[in-house]
C-alpha cells in the first residue's frame, strides 16, 4: 500500500489566496482568546484581554507573512511531498509558538522558563489544528473540483476547428491558420508572435493585438493553454514541465522550446503535462 505521506502535494498558492490565509488566520487566532479567554486571560483586565488577545493576532499574521511569502518559495520544490507539507506546517505553528512566548515575556516581563517555553509551542499548535485542517479540506477541495472539470473532456474529445482566425483585437490584421499547426502565441507590449510549425520549420508571424483578445479567437480550441500570462500553449506539442512551481517551465516537442508557467497555473500545468 502506498504511503499517504509521500504522495505528490503540488498545491501552489496565489498570492491572494496566501493573503486571504494569513488574515484569516491571524483573525481566528484574536477571536479564540479574545472570546474562550484561556491561558489566564480571563484574570487580566477586559481592556486588557483585548489588547493582549490582538497582540496574539498581530504575532501570527507577521510570522505567517515571513513563511508564506519569503521562506515557502525557497523551500518548497518540485518532490514536494504531502508529509513533507505537514511538517513544514508544524514547524510554522512552532515558530509562531516561539514569537508569542517572547511577545508575552516582553508585555510581562518574566525570566526563561523552558518549560513554559515548550508550552507556547505545544500550544500554538493545537490553536492551530482547527484554522490549518479548514485550509487543507478547502485546498483538498479545489483541487478535486478542478481535476472533475479537466476529466470532464477526455483527450480524446479535444475539439478543433478547421480554421481560425486571429486578429488580436485589431480588425486592421486578419490571419487566418488551422489551429493544428499553431504551436504557442506569445506577447510583447501591444504585438503577437503566433508560432506555427511546417514540417520540422518553425514559422513566426508577428501581429499588432493583445494576447487576451486572441486568446477569445481561439476558445473553441480546447488544447490550447494559457499558462502565462504573455503565454499560450498548443497542448498538443507540450512534452513534460520542468523546474518547481516557482520557476516552472514547458517543454515543447519541436525544437526542446520552453514556455514558462505563472505560478497561478502551476497546478493546472503539473496535471496536463507531468
Amino acid at each position: 500500500m502506498e504511503n499517504p505521506f509521500k504522495k505528490p502535494y503540488g498545491r501552489v498558492e496565489t498570492s491572494r489566496e496566501k493573503l486571504v490565509f494569513i488574515l484569516v488566520f491571524g483573525l481566528f487566532i484574536f477571536l479564540f482568546l479574545f472570546l474562550f479567554k484561556p491561558f489566564g486571560l480571563a484574570q487580566l483586565k477586559a481592556e486588557w484581554q483585548l489588547y493582549v488577545s490582538l497582540g496574539f493576532g498581530f504575532v501570527t499574521t507577521f510570522m505567517l507573512s515571513i513563511f508564506k511569502y519569503l521562506l515557502e518559495p525557497l523551500v518548497i520544490k518540485k518532490n514536494w511531498t504531502f508529509g513533507k507539507n505537514i511538517l513544514w506546517g508544524l514547524l510554522i505553528a512552532s515558530s509562531i509558538g516561539v514569537a508569542n512566548y517572547f511577545y508575552v515575556s516582553i508585555i510581562f516581563p518574566q525570566i526563561f522558563i523552558f518549560k513554559y517555553f515548550l508550552f507556547a509551542i505545544w500550544t500554538a499548535i493545537l490553536v492551530g489544528i482547527i484554522p490549518v485542517s479548514i485550509a487543507y479540506i478547502v485546498s483538498f477541495n479545489r483541487i478535486y473540483k478542478t481535476a472533475l472539470r479537466e476529466a470532464a473532456i477526455p483527450p480524446e474529445d479535444v475539439l478543433w476547428e478547421s480554421e481560425v482566425i486571429i486578429r488580436g483585437g485589431n480588425p486592421k490584421n486578419e490571419y487566418k491558420f488551422n489551429p493544428k499547426s499553431i504551436v504557442y502565441l506569445s506577447s510583447n507590449d501591444n504585438y503577437i508572435t503566433i508560432v506555427t510549425i511546417k514540417g520540422e520549420s518553425l514559422i513566426r508571424t508577428h501581429l499588432r493585438g493583445t494576447l487576451k483578445a486572441a486568446e477569445s479567437e481561439l476558445r473553441k480550441n480546447t488544447s490550447f493553454f494559457r499558462c502565462h500570462k504573455c503565454y499560450i500553449v498548443n497542448s498538443e506539442y507540450a512534452d513534460h514541465v520542468t523546474g518547481n512551481v516557482q520557476n516552472m517551465k514547458i517543454k515543447l516537442k519541436p525544437q526542446g522550446l520552453e514556455i514558462p508557467v505563472s505560478r497561478s497555473k502551476a497546478n493546472v500545468a503539473i496535471r496536463k503535462f507531468r
